[in-house]
């Protein structure tokens, strides 16, 4: 569900300030929501927006998008947030938080406007009444599967629900969800029945107990760990966060269906001991060992990478956007990296440099051609490619320990596409 919402507040500034004289204000209402989103928001930050104006960024679950608040002047606010990948029980969650922020804060809400798209579809931000979000979630699932079912029986595939824009996993599941991977019976019963789709959302209830830390868990171990041992800092947070999210649900509730093996997983990736660790593991030996292992990231995703580029990597891949507009991914023995080019920019590489002489590989593709030199050296082997898609141009490097991987080298390379072309 969409809110877009538009407020005033009482500024004492000056009344022609410039946009950006509001970051202290936002930067006021960014401190008071960590302290009353506290164990719930996962991320805060301030840039600036359309026209200059301070934008407050919010990620408050790692599946819905961010919450936007724009301090559009001195005066005026603009919320935007959608909602409908997490629940009705986070769209509650979301509009209670922006009452109490405006409480706390003088802002005057303005009311509905349908014409101008400003207000909740659901009607809870404005009546308080939730007894109509259930249902507007319920018909929007029930829209959504009677679509994937329509598309499918043309023998279209690879479809997924509310799943964040940057990554598409490749997963043989009929629909990918934030929740895991659906099947074609999964989606009939839906489709006839949508109260038991339920499951594919991570905050159902509203609240924030023991079953919201452990959807928001199982959310995560999905989407967005990488299994293996840690490479970054933030990836070492991100385990810890889901370690501590699931022995809190445990605690609070422990008849919940846990996943015992992933957990396993993730304390020994941190090289966590104990009682709690002593315990998962003798769970995960008792849990019968069937089907797929949870997270996406065991196997291959397209990346979305800078001015239209996509590339396909192993999950298991740490990605960096770096300050150069490149983009990299690596783990302990390869590494990828693609740069995009300005038109001119390929004669940077001087027709006698060595990458430019050797350019002896080639491949076109649907809509990307390259051509690219090889150099397979003792515990040194390197890709370099050159590639072009109509008017844009890309650099991409795959390095690698192994000669064995040099097929894995050639077919990241000639996965790289671009999304413009299509």
């Amino acid at each position: 569900m969409k809110l877009l919402l538009a407020g005033r507040r009482g500024a004492s500034d000056p009344l022609f300030a410039p946009p950006e004289a509001s970051r202290p204000w936002l930067q006021r209402v960014e401190a008071w929501v960590q302290e009353a989103a506290a164990g719930v928001l996962e991320d805060s930050h301030i840039d600036i927006g359309p026209q200059g104006a301070p934008v407050l960024h919010l990620r408050l679950h790692p599946a819905a998008p961010e919450v936007l608040l724009l301090a559009a002047t001195q005066e005026r606010i603009v919320v935007s947030a959608e909602t409908r990948a997490a629940g009705p029980g986070y769209h509650r969650y979301v509009v209670d938080l922006l009452h109490a922020l405006g409480d706390q804060h003088g802002i005057s809400w303005a009311p509905p406007d349908e014409d101008a798209g400003v207000g909740d579809a659901a009607g809870y931000f404005h009546t308080g009444d939730p007894s109509h979000v259930e249902e507007h979630f319920l018909g929007w699932l029930q829209h959504s599967v009677d679509q994937v079912l329509r598309m499918r029986s043309l023998g279209s595939s690879g479809f997924a629900l509310s799943m964040r824009f940057g990554h598409t996993f490749q997963h043989p599941g009929a629909l990918l969800t934030p929740m895991g991977p659906r099947d074609e019976r999964w989606l009939r019963t839906v489709l006839e029945e949508p109260r038991k789709g339920t499951d594919v959302f991570p905050w159902w209830n509203p609240g924030v107990d023991a079953r919201e830390r452990f959807t928001r868990a199982l959310c995560r171990l999905w989407t967005d760990v990488v299994w293996r041992p840690p490479l970054l800092d933030e990836e070492r947070q991100r385990l810890r966060d889901v370690a501590r999210l699931l022995e809190q649900a445990w605690r609070e509730a422990p008849s919940l269906p846990f996943p015992w093996r992933e957990w396993q997983e993730v304390l020994g990736y941190l090289g966590v001991g104990g009682t709690v660790a002593e315990e998962v593991h003798r769970r995960a030996l008792e849990s019968p060992g069937v089907g797929p292992s949870i997270g996406y990231r065991r196997g291959s995703v397209q990346v979305a990478l800078p001015e239209g580029w996509e590339i396909r990597i192993p999950g298991s891949l740490a990605e960096a956007r770096l300050e150069d507009g490149s983009w990299v991914a690596r783990d302990h023995r390869r590494t990828v990296r693609v740069v995009p080019l300005e038109d001119s920019a390929e004669e940077q590489l001087a027709p006698t440099s060595p990458e430019r002489q050797a350019l002896e590989l080639e491949h076109h593709g649907a809509r990307v051609s390259g051509r690219a030199s090889l150099h397979m050296g003792p515990g040194e082997c390197r890709l370099t490619a050159l590639c072009r898609s109509g008017q844009r141009r890309a650099l991409c490097v795959v390095s690698f320990d192994d000669p064995d991987e040099q097929d894995w080298a050639l077919g990241t390379w000639r996965s790289l596409d671009h999304a413009a072309a299509a």
